[in-house]
């Protein structure tokens, strides 16, 4: 029964499917649209309007400020303290041969010598004796001397050496002391150049009774000290802090 009925159905569906496939053929072909010309006009646009600003108003010439020129005189200086009102130049004093009243004496001679103020002229270069005569300016100082700078114990390579034995044998022992019979050691500190030359010396602990001028005098005028010797090898100036020189009595 079943069979049946779907034979049935199929065959039904065939027919169905059949007919619209037919009408499809059979179907009239469209119609072509008719195409519509439309003209447009086309306008450029209009030019922009020029809105015209109205001209500023003129600005009315400035003044010119005419600025007067002014000079500041600077402030007086006010007066130094017990400033010293400025000094004379001194008044040019010709050389005139001859001696000052100053340097003769009374008494009787007749050794006459014409007033002056130097006999270091030639006679015939002094000038006129007219009037009292002026005393010459004192001779220029010499150059100064220099700064004596002793070198420290650090910086010596080989101290200073002196022959004491020859040195003392140039000292004459002092009358006075030989009569007492003083001996002993006259203690000195002894500041010595770069040359070994005597710069300075001073008695640290003296015996007197011409003890110790002696031992001075020797030092500075009679005994020659090699001259300490730095570090680099040069000669320098040293301070010998303290010299011992000895007095004997000959026996």
């Amino acid at each position: 029964m079943f069979r049946r009925i779907d034979t049935i159905s199929a065959f039904a569906a065939f027919a169905f499917h059949a007919l619209i496939a037919f009408a499809i053929i059979n179907m009239p072909p469209p119609k072509a649209r008719s195409s519509t010309t439309i003209d447009v006009e086309i306008k450029p646009p209009p030019p922009p309007i020029k809105v015209e600003t109205p001209p500023e108003p003129e600005k009315p010439p400035e003044e010119k400020k005419v600025i007067p020129k002014v000079k500041i005189a600077p402030p007086p200086e006010a007066p130094k303290p017990n400033q010293e009102p400025p000094k004379e130049p001194p008044k040019e004093v010709k050389p005139v041969f001859g001696v000052t009243m100053e340097s003769t004496t009374d008494g009787p001679s007749d050794f006459q010598v014409p007033v002056g103020n130097t006999t270091m002229i030639d006679p015939s270069k002094s000038g006129k004796r007219m009037g009292p005569v002026g005393a010459l300016p004192a001779a220029p100082a010499g150059p100064p001397k220099p700064e004596y700078k002793p070198v420290a114990d650090i910086y010596i390579k080989t101290l200073p050496d002196i022959d004491g034995e020859a040195c003392a044998r140039l000292v004459t022992y002092p009358q006075e002391a030989e009569q007492l019979g003083i001996e002993g050691e006259v203690k000195l500190r002894v500041s010595l150049d770069e040359t070994g030359k005597v710069h300075d010396i001073k008695v640290l602990k003296g015996l007197g009774h011409g003890l110790d001028q002696a031992a001075m005098q020797a030092l500075k005028n009679k005994c020659k000290f090699k001259p300490a010797v730095g570090t680099d090898g040069k000669p320098v100036a040293y301070v010998i802090q303290t010299y011992t020189w000895t007095f004997e009595l000959p026996r």
